[in-house]
């Protein structure tokens, strides 16, 4: 019984962990922050460069977009090998700091919204914060590898 209980406990303190996270990298963005943030540019996971990258996924704009189609970079649009996809779509969602967001789209794949943190500049690292594990990116300047 102590086992089960121990067990139990620690399980649920691992579920609660995964549930709240800080989201502590910076301030909440705006909508708008968002939208120059991600524009164009890509968001790179983990946010040090490491091969194979875990994801590296351009978002289609400019600095001034609200959404656009949302592309896997994988080695690049001319690889014969692991070219570039699109693989979904990305839209700002909201219009004060208080309810803004980014909503990922991939289809049958799912859809996923994220807070935004940070300090808005290209080249440092933001959290993605969506109630689970907080994902920390790196965001880099147009539509390359990271």
């Amino acid at each position: 019984m102590k086992i089960f209980v121990l067990a139990s406990t620690i399980a649920l303190t691992l579920v609660a962990g995964e549930a709240r996270s800080d989201c502590s990298n910076g301030t909440r963005l705006a909508p708008t922050a968002i939208s120059a943030l991600l524009g164009g540019n890509t968001v790179c996971v983990p946010p040090v460069t490491v091969n194979p990258m875990t994801w590296q996924e351009l978002h289609v704009g400019n600095s001034t977009s609200t959404n656009g189609a949302l592309i896997d970079y994988k080695r690049g649009a001319g690889d014969p090998v692991d070219p570039s996809e699109t693989v979904g779509t990305w839209i700002v969602n909201g219009n004060a700091v208080g309810n803004a967001s980014v909503t990922h789209n991939y289809g049958s794949g799912g859809s996923f919204t994220y807070t935004v943190h940070g300090t808005g500049a290209i080249g440092t690292n933001h959290s993605f914060c969506s109630g689970g594990p907080e994902i920390v990116g790196r965001v880099t300047s147009g539509g390359g590898a990271c």
